[in-house]
């Protein structure tokens, strides 16, 4: 879940300076200048001026609504030591991630690296299910169904590199997001697993879960967390370069023109 405020970060900054750059600038958008002296706050406020419209979505700026932000559809496939899991979830919807409050921002536009710590209050999920699992070579959870739950007190630390492409014919170039990686950890949360075939024995099984759950929150949310956060970065590697590779370098970080008069030079040469 941690991704989504990445990515609309990404969003609400293209979004702003392909508008000022095409000359339709809205009057919620703040821009940033590609070689201003406080750029990692001009970015800070950017998003922040974004934020009241995020939650519906500006579909002008093709910024997707984030309150709830939706995926109609993904699907994991993992084994480990400590997990194994094969899953697809539909109809996943999050709640709060607009809420995410924004720290450290560093960007760097001389090697297009960056980072930036994110917080969370609560984020509430919900997702129907098609798995079959292990935990910890005990637990197995199978069956389908929905489930509904809430993480509580997410912080997380993100750090990016990106590169930069060849001009084209046009003379434009596009950034590539190449590596992104999330160190997150995860306060509490709790949930449920509703199981939904009519079979007893699926049913008995996601009963199990719920309640190894609650006996160990913190030892499986540990277990859990490095799922997410791999699950985390491919899902913003690709929906980032797909939104990266529809507006120019160029068009997204300005120019800042000086506004200073310029000095005549007082050498007298012969």
């Amino acid at each position: 879940m941690r991704w989504l405020s990445i990515l609309s970060l990404v969003l609400s900054l293209l979004a702003a300076d392909h508008a000022v750059s095409s000359g339709k600038i809205p009057s919620y958008v703040s821009p940033c200048k590609r070689n201003s002296d406080d750029l990692n706050q001009c970015i800070v406020n950017a998003w922040e001026a974004l934020r009241p419209k995020m939650g519906e979505g500006i579909p002008k700026l093709k910024i997707p609504p984030l309150e709830p932000f939706s995926i109609p559809e993904t699907s994991i496939d993992r084994r480990t030591d400590s997990l194994d899991v094969k899953a697809t979830m539909t109809q996943l919807a999050i709640m709060g991630v607009n809420s995410v409050i924004f720290s450290k921002l560093n960007v760097n536009l001389t090697d297009l690296s960056g980072s930036v710590s994110l917080a969370f209050a609560d984020l509430n999920v919900t997702t129907l299910y098609v798995m079959d699992a292990m935990l910890m070579k005990i637990v197995p959870m199978k069956g389908q169904g929905k489930f509904n739950g809430t993480l509580n007190d997410i912080k997380v630390n993100v750090t990016g590199r990106a590169e930069l492409s060849p001009k084209n014919e046009r003379g434009n170039s596009y950034l590539k997001l190449v590596e992104i990686k999330f160190k997150g950890f995860i306060s509490d949360a709790r949930g449920r697993l509703v199981d939904t075939t009519n079979n007893p024995e699926n049913k008995i099984f996601a009963e199990t879960a719920n309640m190894f759950y609650d006996n160990n929150r913190r030892g499986v949310l540990d277990i859990l967390t490095p799922f997410i956060e791999e699950f985390c970065e491919s899902l913003v590697l690709e929906l980032a370069n797909q939104i990266l590779s529809t507006v120019p370098f160029e068009e997204m970080f300005i120019e800042a023109v000086s506004k200073e008069p310029l000095k005549k030079s007082n050498n007298i040469t012969s």
